[in-house]
């Protein structure tokens, strides 16, 4: 996902589909999620701008020739590229940990989360949140197991719109969609995936390829 904004472009997560082709979309700055390949492998070969991400993700990264690196503080905010962007823990994966990001502007405040097990505290971590940009891996079946205390995988887009519903936030748009959802004739998903949002309040939507949103 790529914001653009009076004072920058920053570019959310690089997997590896664009290794060697990040210059083509001009970012002043790039954040990732988390460490797997395809949210963090384009970078691989390094970036021409600077690159934020927490301290687990470094961990990954930490021989990649990243020239300028920007460690993330977590829940605390950061001001990148003319927006105002805080890294929330999310529970996914134990070898990639990941965060979500709340990234607020005077005109409003989006979650964006492509990869989601869990929230630990949804109505809190979506406080003030205008719009959610969630994990479309799958619409209803759950991909989520746990190891021990901790959830593992997929939630579910009628899970993440219950946690749309008791967060307050008005509208969700669905991403990095899963196999079973791109194979699927395309207005039939959509038709489920607004239909799960009516019953709950929230307007919801499927991503494509060149969507632009003015927030």
């Amino acid at each position: 996902m790529l914001l653009s904004g009076r004072k920058g472009r920053v570019l959310i997560d690089c997997g590896e589909d664009w290794l060697g082709r990040i210059d083509r979309l001009r970012p002043t700055a790039i954040l990732v999620t988390h460490g797997h390949p395809d949210h963090a492998g384009g970078l691989k070969r390094g970036a021409a701008c600077p690159v934020y991400a927490t301290a687990a993700t470094w961990q990954i990264m930490a021989r990649w020739p990243v020239g300028v690196r920007c460690q993330l503080p977590l829940q605390r905010p950061v001001m990148i590229g003319g927006f105002v962007t805080e890294a929330w823990p999310v529970q996914h994966s134990l070898n990639a940990p990941a965060v979500g990001f709340k990234i607020c502007t005077s005109d409003g405040c989006l979650f964006y989360a492509p990869d989601v097990a869990a929230l630990d505290r949804p109505k809190r971590t979506l406080q003030s949140v205008d719009l959610y940009v969630g994990d479309g891996a799958v619409l209803v079946r759950s991909l989520v197991r746990s190891r021990g205390p901790v959830l593992i995988g997929h939630a579910s887009v009628a899970t993440q719109l219950d946690w749309c519903r008791s967060g307050g936030v008005a509208r969700a748009i669905f991403t990095h969609c899963g196999s079973g959802v791109v194979r699927s004739a395309p207005s039939r998903v959509e038709e489920v995936v607004r239909s799960l949002g009516r019953v709950r309040g929230v307007d919801a939507s499927l991503a494509h390829d060149g969507l632009t949103i003015r927030l």
